[in-house]
């Protein structure tokens, strides 16, 4: 969590903090729906109020019910900042140019089933193939 609030505060820094006296900026931070919404947000609140602290900014968190809500929103650009996993980055590039400003140290990884009987018995059987993912939230 240091190192999350370490590079949002070199962040906001570079975009600039609202002068003393002046107006705080108030983010929207939209995050995955993980959990109900009443335990998303008292994982997330805590972390939010000591971020506005240490940065002198508003964070609105931004919690929702379904994946769907949250792909909405996260296309049409609704939120500041978004918390999202590897695949939603992707889709979130795609449709509004979101960045991401920080990752974790783990190797992303991934399963890929096949059948039995496949031709297909190890990765490199893959080489110069075409691979699709069926369905909507598959990028």
């Amino acid at each position: 969590m240091k190192t999350v609030a370490g590079l949002l505060l070199l962040l906001m820094l570079a975009i600039g903090l609202p002068a003393q006296g002046a107006e705080q900026k108030r983010y929207v931070f939209a995050v995955l729906p993980q959990r109900p919404p009443v335990a998303m947000h008292t994982s997330w609140r805590p972390f939010l109020d000591q971020l506005e602290k240490e940065l002198g900014v508003t964070l609105s968190l931004k919690l929702y019910e379904t994946m769907s809500q949250f792909e909405d929103d996260m296309k049409s650009g609704a939120g500041d900042f978004v918390f999202s996993t590897p695949p939603h980055v992707v889709l979130a590039y795609q449709s509004q140019k979101y960045r991401p400003l920080v990752r974790g140290s783990r190797t992303i990884a991934g399963v890929l089933f096949t059948k039995k009987n496949s031709a297909i018995k190890n990765l490199a059987d893959l080489d110069n193939q075409e691979v699709a993912f069926v369905g909507s939230r598959n990028v």
